[in-house]
């Protein structure tokens, strides 16, 4: 992001990052600080531990970003790796399902129109989810049916056509659609956390599904080499490597040097049956669902990936799947210990 230039050919030495404690986040911004880039991490916590160490300006906001405008001044850059993720069950079409994605739009709003008033360039991270994909007509109706019960996916089509929207209007934004994401610095809670819960034996099975997996640092890179290119205005999907859940934990307990045995592969279908009567059980008493049931409609529409156009010509040299995967495991060692 060091050789990036504004409009008005300063180069950009000030960049702000949305969401800066989490997984994408923290690559974003460890990536730039190590090209001496300023940084300001935007977050709603007090003293995360994520950003403990780090030389960066430190912005409390909330959900509203009421003050994001002014923040924005003299920055150049406006990474959003925030984007809300309303991954509960709702009636399709109804009025909490619509208010899920409706606010979301919002949100992107605010964003867009902060980035715009102090002529920023914006990065909008986005996601796998919203790519086209071929499907034979059982599982195209399936992920249809997925898709309805949880409002996560329209919201994530609609904020990316919102920002779509306003770089058709002049705003300088790049559209990245990374496949799922693996490597250090994933400071979540343990039952959110794939590797964390291979590593701890806590995940007797796993889906039946490959899926393309990437190095959140490949993904920061790419989000450099994008705006060096100014390529902007349209998404741009990330491959990694393409993987079988399966697989990726028997790689996890080799590495962490393990001799479990690996989880049991389960049909996507059933998981996401019981993923979604779970999310059920626990809104009936008013509760909010575990991490692991909410992340099986995310995983369940994975899918194998190619590198695109963009990606070959940005000529991204993706990380090996060992070395991410070790990297992952010594930083989840060094955090847990």
């Amino acid at each position: 992001m060091k050789t990036v230039r504004d409009k008005r050919g300063v180069e950009a030495a000030r960049i702000l990052v949305l969401g800066a404690t989490g997984h994408l986040g923290q690559a974003v911004v460890r990536r730039a600080l190590a090209q001496g880039c300023a940084v300001t991490a935007v977050t709603r916590q007090i003293d995360p531990p994520a950003l403990r160490g780090l030389d960066v300006t430190v912005a409390r906001m909330d959900g509203r970003f009421d003050a994001l405008k002014e923040l924005c001044a003299g920055h150049s850059v406006l990474v959003d790796a925030a984007a809300p993720y309303p991954l509960e069950p709702r009636l399709p079409g109804g009025p909490a399902w619509r208010q899920a994605v409706d606010a979301a739009v919002a949100r992107t709003r605010q964003v867009i129109d902060a980035a715009r008033s102090n002529r920023l360039c914006l990065v909008f991270i986005s996601s796998f989810t919203t790519l086209a994909r071929r499907e034979p007509p059982l599982s195209a109706a399936q992920t249809a049916w997925r898709r309805s019960m949880y409002p996560y996916f329209a919201a994530k089509i609609a904020m990316e056509q919102t920002v779509i929207a306003a770089a058709s209007g002049g705003l300088p934004a790049v559209i990245v659609n990374p496949a799922a994401c693996l490597g250090p610095w994933e400071f979540r809670a343990d039952g959110s956390s794939f590797v964390r819960l291979v590593m701890g034996r806590r995940l007797p099975v796993v889906m039946d599904q490959v899926l393309s997996v990437i190095d959140v640092r490949d993904v920061a890179a790419a989000i450099d080499r994008a705006l060096e290119r100014e390529l902007f205005g349209h998404p741009i999907p990330l491959a990694g490597h393409n993987v079988s859940l399966a697989e990726l934990a028997r790689q996890i307990l080799l590495l962490d040097g393990s001799s479990s045995v690996a989880p049991v592969p389960i049909d996507p279908r059933l998981a996401s049956i019981a993923a979604l009567w779970n999310s059920t059980v626990f809104a009936v008493f008013n509760r909010r669902t575990p991490d692991l049931w909410r992340a099986v409609p995310l995983v369940a529409d994975g899918f194998p990936m190619c590198p695109s156009p963009e990606q070959i010509a940005m000529g991204l040299d993706l990380r090996t799947l060992s070395t991410t995967l070790r990297d992952a495991i010594a930083f989840h060692r060094a955090w847990s210990g």
